[in-house]
């Protein structure tokens, strides 16, 4: 019975421990579905370019079909492009996860598309194809990832996009290494 004690204390300290972390530690999204402390926006296309626009975002039902929803996150570095300025160096990166909820004749499938963008103004990085300056509005700037599948009701994928760079191969060029 003692060793249960020993191994319910430390349990107990670290679940405290845990639970007294404050609030404001977690950062909110806002409206928009916008979170500028994580770097992070979750919501629909719609309200992503609203916010950019600064116009209100539209209500919208997570599961409705037909609407394009994003997942973007990215790093310090590229923050200064949300606001239409130029990154703060090579390495600034962007991920972002697209996906559609179907209707009509594809009613239970899901279209998915996976897309990272990264900085490297001096280094081409090989394998990864540059994205023209009228794009990102600054030369400089490589996919490295982009995946696009559907998905169907019974989880079955049809790939019709798998493009990907080795994140080493991404490091060795911003790095100049390569």
């Amino acid at each position: 019975m003692k060793v249960k004690h020993r191994l319910l204390y430390p349990v107990l300290l670290l679940l405290i421990m845990i639970l007294s972390i404050p609030g404001i530690a977690y950062a909110e999204f806002d409206e928009y579905g916008y979170n500028a402390q994580a770097r992070m926006f979750i919501g629909t296309l719609e309200n992503w370019e609203a916010l950019l626009q600064g116009l209100p975002p539209e209500p919208f039902n997570p599961k409705e079909t037909d609407i394009v929803f994003v997942e973007r996150k990215w790093n310090k570095l590229f923050d200064p492009m949300i606001h239409f300025n130029p990154p703060l160096g090579a390495g600034a990166w962007q991920k972002a996860r697209l996906w559609k909820y179907l209707s009509g004749d594809q009613l239970g499938w899901t279209w998915h598309q996976d897309i990272e963008v990264v900085y490297s103004p001096d280094h081409p990085i090989p394998g990864a194809f540059e994205i023209p300056q009228e794009a990102m509005g600054l030369a400089g700037f490589y996919c490295t990832v982009q995946k696009e599948y559907l998905q169907g009701p019974n989880r079955q994928k049809t790939v019709i996009q798998d493009f990907c760079v080795k994140k080493s191969v991404v490091i060795k060029a911003i790095n100049g290494l390569e």
